[in-house]
């Protein structure tokens, strides 16, 4: 290894001189890539002594970052794990940039030696060949293939004792979405990671096509071995055919430039009879063949979406106009219902239900009462860990000397009284299952720097012990506060924030609801247990609808119980059945009921007539505006607007 690694220093130091001391070209002792990078960076006027890449970003320019980046981070985040715990024996640091170049997201070990490499991959650092010369990731946002960067073929002297191999990202039109990058200090040796590397970047582009809001996705190669791989064509198409979002293997097979081309149809891409589209669109088509223009054959694979396409994209618009919930009594009846995918936080609960299964931490925000908790225990019970078991901590409950051991767990003899043998804690008790921490807003600051280091490494040990134990669970988390006020106040980590934020739901209150008598008559029901329910009286109904509910819905559960109780063998439910301070001030302590229109006893079609006009209007008549609100396509809103007699 010595020898290698003296020849290859030598060689660089040769083009170094050759081509910085003498003017000539090192062709042959440093790639052209380089070459042409390191004559740029001269033309920026940078000088190999400048140093640049260890100055501090400041925490409003990392924010900023962040926020413009939510979907690409959401994207490349799992991605991004799973290559550093492949990787982890190598000391590599991951990284991802946007396209302009800016830091999103970095993945770097613990300990001094990591030290430099954090203090240059800083959230929002710029790694432009214009700010840091010549280096992987700043390079491959030019060049725009892989790159291997190692030591003095860097331009600046500061950063040359690293090596780095970067890999472009590009969007579902074609673009460049940014870098991903694999860094560790250079010993020498070839740098070997570019197809995990590649093969990471592919799975992050696959999720950026399958967070597109599209009905049908169409996976093809010529070879049928490949469909299921990172090596699949992959194309997105809305309900009408129109072309969403292709991968770059996609591109190159059927000769695909980039950009949106509106022309751009399943009809016109492939040729195959005229019904394949419709068969394939309707579920009763899912493997078959397909040809390119030119002749080219492929094997395909087609995964429908129409149920998350139009029309659950205008239930949601209703949803919206509305703030009304078609369904809330699905939940156990055990516990109080969560609210259904269709209801004010419809869109949100769809994005967390995907997010989780593609283990990406799930942030609840909710007031007491408003089934925070139920809607955790869906999402595990919907997803692929549903066999594994569903372990719930309160962070806010436990006592702040034992919260850690209830974490982590501790080995035999950690602290006087603990249990022979030791303890596992929840984290471990969790493996292959979800871990739910509720009231995180809660929990102590300096746990939650130990909590960050787990999410971020995927390991713990217990208390009093020293052998890793894997972190396997996905992890929702819950709060009723503010946290971008705790993280303000000093009171919660910012970096533990931006870590469990992957997707955040909002639980409306039970007082915000427009369905609450919807939802009363179907807990009351539910209560009853399948036996006759007395029926509420008028009076009975309008003091419920009055009442502020600041228990909420686990609020209403307990005095439906009750008024079932005191009214058993009656007819009906009246005031006299119900508690005091459901019937004291609630008059003047409570918003009047929602003005909204009642959309519960609508059909399907008068639900999309009233989202379509509604929209029409408020986007003053223009149809491409209109649709963009829908997200739907211009054509399908025009045939609506013919349907519905809205189009002179």
């Amino acid at each position: 290894m010595g020898e290698l690694l003296a020849s290859f220093e030598a060689r660089l130091a040769h083009a170094r001189q050759l081509f910085f001391e003498r003017g000539q070209n090192p062709a042959g002792l440093v790639s052209a890539p380089t070459i042409r990078s390191w004559e740029r960076s001269l033309e920026y006027g940078l000088r190999t002594g400048d140093e640049r890449v260890l100055t501090p970003v400041s925490r409003q320019e990392a924010q900023i970052v962040t926020e413009r980046n939510r979907r690409l981070i959401a994207c490349a985040q799992p991605e991004m794990e799973k290559l550093r715990a492949a990787m982890t024996r190598g000391s590599w640091g991951i990284v991802c940039t946007d396209p302009d170049g800016l830091v999103v997201q970095a993945l770097c070990g613990t300990g001094n030696a990591f030290y430099n490499m954090k203090q240059i991959f800083q959230i929002g650092r710029s790694i432009r060949e214009a700010d840091i010369g010549t280096n992987g990731l700043g390079c491959a946002l030019i060049e725009r293939q892989p790159i291997v960067i190692q030591a003095a073929e860097h331009f600046l002297d500061e950063i040359r004792p690293f090596a780095c191999a970067s890999v472009p990202l590009f969007d579902p039109a074609g673009g460049l979405a940014g870098i991903l990058d694999a860094t560790r200090y250079c010993d020498g040796s070839p740098v070997s990671v570019l197809e995990p590397l590649a093969i990471a970047a592919r799975a992050v582009e696959k999720r950026m096509l399958e967070a597109l809001d599209g009905a049908l996705q169409l996976s093809f190669h010529t070879r049928a071995e490949l469909l299921a791989t990172p090596l699949a064509g992959i194309m997105v198409f809305d309900e009408d055919g129109r072309l969403l979002g292709a991968n770059q293997t996609a591109r190159q097979l059927l000769q695909l430039a980039p950009g949106r081309d509106p022309e751009q149809v399943f009809a016109q891409l492939f040729d195959c009879p005229a019904e394949t589209f419709r068969q394939a669109l309707s579920g009763r088509l899912t493997h078959g063949a397909l040809w390119s223009d030119s002749g080219l054959g492929f094997e395909a694979r087609f995964e429908s979406r129409e149920r998350n396409a139009l029309l659950a994209r205008i239930g949601h618009a209703v949803q919206t106009l509305h703030d009304t919930d078609r369904d809330a009594s699905r939940s156990a009846p055990a516990t109080p219902p969560a609210p259904d995918v269709d209801g004010p936080a419809g869109r949100a609960l769809h994005i967390a239900r995907r997010a989780f299964a593609r283990d990406i931490p799930v942030l609840i925000n909710g007031e007491t009462g408003t089934g925070k908790e139920v809607l955790a225990r869906r999402l595990h019970e919907e997803s692929e860990r549903a066999s594994g078991p569903f372990v719930a901590i309160n962070c806010s409950s436990l006592p702040a000397g034992l919260i850690e051991s209830e974490f982590f767990g501790y080995e035999d003899g950690a602290f006087t009284g603990g249990r022979r043998g030791g303890a596992a804690g929840k984290f471990e008790l969790a493996r292959g299952g979800t871990l739910f921490l509720d009231e995180i807003g809660d929990m102590p600051l300096e746990l939650q720097g130990r909590l960050l280091r787990v999410l971020q490494e995927r390991s713990f040990t217990r208390l009093g012990g020293a052998r890793p134990i894997r972190f396997d669970a996905r992890i929702v988390t819950a709060t009723h506060r503010r946290l971008e006020t705790r993280v303000a106040e000093g009171l919660f980590r910012e970096d533990l924030f931006y870590r469990i934020k992957g997707v955040r739901v909002c639980l409306p209150a039970l007082r915000e609801r427009a369905d609450r008598a919807t939802l009363i008559e179907a807990m009351l029901a539910r209560e009853a247990a399948g036996g006759a329910a007395p029926r509420l009286s008028t009076d009975a109904m309008r003091a419920l609808m009055a009442y502020a509910w600041p228990g909420n819905i686990r609020q209403l559960n307990h005095v439906l119980r009750l008024a079932l109780t005191l009214a058993e063998g009656e007819a009906e439910i009246t005031c006299e059945h119900l508690p005091e301070e459901v019937l004291e001030d609630n008059a003047a302590n409570t918003p009047s009921p929602a003005t909204h229109a009642d959309t519960g006893g609508m059909c399907l079609r008068e639900l999309e007539l009233e989202a379509v006009k509604a929209t029409m209007a408020r986007c003053g008549g223009n149809v491409s505006a209109a649709a963009r609100s829908l997200r739907v396509a211009r054509a399908t809103l025009y045939r609506k607007l013919r349907l519905f007699g809205l189009l002179d």
